[in-house]
């Protein structure tokens, strides 16, 4: 079964000038990278509309492809994110599958 990886990303605090600042350049970034995304898109906070975060689901080989993804991502090299996590996830449940 393959494996995917869970890229969750962690706005700095106060980014949100930053972060529309390079939106545009991030969004070409991702849709170049289309293939490789699963899911992905912006956390919210608990008012619903102010961005804290990054979430992806990645189709990715290994670690290090979903590191080398999110280090060229514009949000990353930007200085938005203030934590980054990587996690393999096994996926059992989704897209009418159950295994």
């Amino acid at each position: 079964m393959p494996v995917h990886y869970v890229v969750l990303c962690r706005d700095v605090p106060d980014s949100a000038v930053l972060r529309r600042s390079v939106l545009d350049e991030h969004r070409r970034y991702v849709d170049e990278r289309a293939d490789l995304i699963k899911l992905s898109g912006p956390l919210l906070g608990p008012d619903g509309t102010t961005r804290r975060g990054q979430l992806f689901v990645l189709d990715v080989p290994d670690r290090q492809s979903a590191e080398a993804f999110i280090s060229a991502d514009p949000f990353t090299r930007a200085g938005v994110f203030a934590t980054v996590d990587i996690d393999p996830l096994l996926p059992i449940f989704g897209n009418g599958r159950r295994t």
